[in-house]
């Protein structure tokens, strides 16, 4: 499992790139790319991999991206949708038919009193915009929120800062129009059920109690299949299914996602501590006040240019309470009551502008993060996503510590703290063996103690090309039987994303 994977086919009965261009051409009206500086910016992502795909195609509408699904399954070529490029796990690369959303297919195509329909090319960002005019949101805001899709939001259930009061992509999603890896067109939804949706709810029926006893049970989950959200409590919900799919079970052309209005009143605090784990040691306290966030930031994560106001302390906590009724005041009160002991209050908001400039400093972590390469030293992505119980996240917190230092390794730490969801970084340097294997040594133990303690190893940030071959693991091999067969019900030839999730017997 090395930390970089440069991606080959096994197929020899492709075609060569140029003939499947020309072909592409041929069948769609969408624009066909396959020149070699376009393959080199689509072989890249915001990941550490580099996979160079065949060709690339910008589909003008859904006529358009059913025609090249029939063209892939019939040839057996793969084919990979793409947002922004915003994964950080190498989702969205593949050597075979890149086919990027965001020129044509990314528009609002109706928006309700508590409801929004796009297309998957649907910039997270203009569409807030838009939300906002008429006083309501989108609850999942990753931190790449102003440039990334809706549509790769919801290939890799993308949550953000404030999925402790409004859940994950998962959750706003109650319906998607796709078009399976043979063409054939289907909508999902709560009352829209197709022939092979009906088949997905058959194969899953004699499970249920094996999947509610193998799922984590952790308010954020990106690994595997959502089998147990498809098919939550007897009801059966098969839309959720291709959240957090990576692309792998059918392309979509349309979502609909609840939204909901904007509380009329907001309160933020930024709190310090001395280090970490006094942070970490408060957030089971603040927990109980009912927060909509609750973020951490680590001094290792940040840079002192860009956040002056914020680097006095080792460590900070972001607590956000929203509601309709004044009396946030006293929630907010009792917070600062709670932390008075061993945390201090570094600045507080209560409008929405001062809060928006807040959560931009903290969002920008992750930026700052992916700056901190030097050469070969890399901040390397493979256990930044785990998910704990908040109760078991100071142990795991110290636990990774002691991992770092024992190591003698760099890293970085931040997250979604509230969720029990931490990010971190070891600093690696990829041309060493030696460390790359302590990368992998670490990586093992941590998800190991993860399982053990009914966590995730990937809360929303996916699996792709890091941690595929971790998801058995996770979930043993019943449940990993069930991905392969799911797979195949929605992708026999497994020509739709092919290695991420689960892998054809011959890849």
């Amino acid at each position: 499992m090395g930390i970089y994977f440069i991606q080959t086919t096994n197929k020899s009965s492709i075609p060569p790139n140029m003939q499947i261009a020309d072909e592409l051409a041929r069948i769609a009206r969408g624009e066909v790319l396959s020149d070699d500086w376009n393959k080199q910016i689509y072989s890249v992502d915001a990941s550490h991999y580099q996979v160079s795909p065949c060709a690339i195609i910008h589909p003008e509408d859904e006529r358009d991206l059913k025609l090249i699904c029939e063209y892939s399954y019939a040839n057996n070529l793969q084919l990979t949708a793409r947002g922004a490029g915003t994964g950080l796990l190498g989702q969205s690369l593949s050597n075979g038919i890149v086919v990027d959303f965001t020129k044509h297919m990314n528009k609002i195509i109706e928006i309700g009193d508590d409801f929004v329909t796009v297309e998957p090319g649907m910039i997270k960002g203009v569409l807030d915009k838009e939300l906002a005019k008429r006083k309501k949101f989108l609850p999942p805001d990753p931190a790449s929120g102003n440039y990334c899709t809706i549509g790769g939001m919801i290939a890799d259930n993308s949550s953000g800062a404030h999925s402790l009061g409004y859940g994950s992509t998962i959750d706003a999603l109650d319906e998607v129009c796709v078009i399976y890896s043979d063409g054939s067109l289907a909508t999902a939804g709560a009352d829209c059920v197709d022939d092979r949706l009906e088949r997905l709810k058959n194969l899953l029926a004699p499970y249920l109690n094996l999947i509610s006893s193998k799922y984590p049970v952790v308010t954020k989950n990106s690994c595997g299949y959502r089998l147990d959200a498809a098919i939550a409590s007897g009801r059966f919900q098969p839309q959720k299914i291709f959240a957090a799919s990576e692309g792998t079970l059918g392309m979509i052309t349309s979502a609909k996602l609840r939204v909901r209005d904007i509380p009329l009143f907001r309160h933020l605090l930024v709190i310090g501590f001395k280090d970490l784990l006094a942070a970490i040691s408060r957030v089971p306290a603040i927990l109980k006040l009912g927060p909509v966030a609750l973020e951490m930031l680590d001094h290792t994560a940040t840079d002192p240019r860009n956040h002056k106001g914020f680097t006095d302390s080792g460590c900070l906590l972001f607590a956000e309470f929203a509601s309709d009724s004044a009396n946030i005041e006293s929630v907010s009160a009792k917070c600062r009551e709670q932390v008075s002991e061993s945390g201090f209050i570094v600045e507080a908001a209560y409008d929405d502008k001062s809060i928006a400039t807040i959560w931009n400093a903290r969002k920008s972590a992750l930026s700052q993060v992916m700056k901190m390469t030097v050469g070969s030293r890399k901040p390397i992505g493979l256990i930044e996503d785990t998910v704990v119980n908040p109760d078991f996240l100071y142990e795991h917190a110290l636990q990774l510590l002691l991992d770092y230092r024992e190591n003698a390794l760099d890293y970085v730490m931040y997250g979604h703290v509230g969720n029990g969801n931490m990010h971190t970084r070891p600093l690696i340097d990829t041309s060493s063996e030696r460390e790359i294997g302590i990368m992998q040594s670490i990586a093992h133990k941590t998800f190991e103690r993860v399982v053990r303690n009914g966590g995730s190893i990937t809360g929303e940030h996916g699996d792709g090309l890091a941690r595929a071959a971790y998801i058995e693991m996770m979930y043993g091999p019943e449940i990993f039987s069930l991905f392969r067969q799911v797979k195949t019900l929605f992708d026999p030839k497994f020509t739709l994303n092919p290695g991420k999730k689960v892998a054809a017997a011959n890849q």
